[in-house]
């Protein structure tokens, strides 16, 4: 059985899981409806969920509460009906990989 220390609740900028105990917060997003840019300083875990991608973000994570994510995302599977769901620390959206401009030869070369 897990723990029922967690608990979800709602802020502007989407859900958020709790723990009581501990304080952990886990933000929760939805990729499809932002521009996401990670925080290097957090963790990150992706999951594909009804018609779209979610991210969980840490929220200010420290060393020794970084067990219980997995716990935590485990409960919030669980709590959606969908004990199934994948998490993955991989990043589903598509790379978009730029290639560089290069010049053509100059084309104002007079013909003869």
């Amino acid at each position: 059985m897990l723990s029922t220390n967690f608990y979800l609740i709602q802020t502007e900028a989407g859900d958020m899981i709790r723990d009581v105990k501990s304080m952990l917060r886990i933000s929760i997003l939805k990729l499809d409806d932002m521009a996401f840019v990670p925080n290097p300083s957090e963790l990150q875990f992706y999951s594909r969920y009804k018609d779209g991608h979610l991210v969980f973000e840490t929220v200010n994570i420290k060393d020794y509460l970084r067990p219980l994510v997995a716990s935590a995302l485990q409960w919030y599977a669980e709590y959606v009906g969908y004990p199934e769901m994948h998490i993955s620390s991989e990043d589903p959206r598509p790379v978009v990989r730029t290639v560089p401009f290069t010049a053509l030869a100059n084309i104002s070369q007079t013909v003869e």
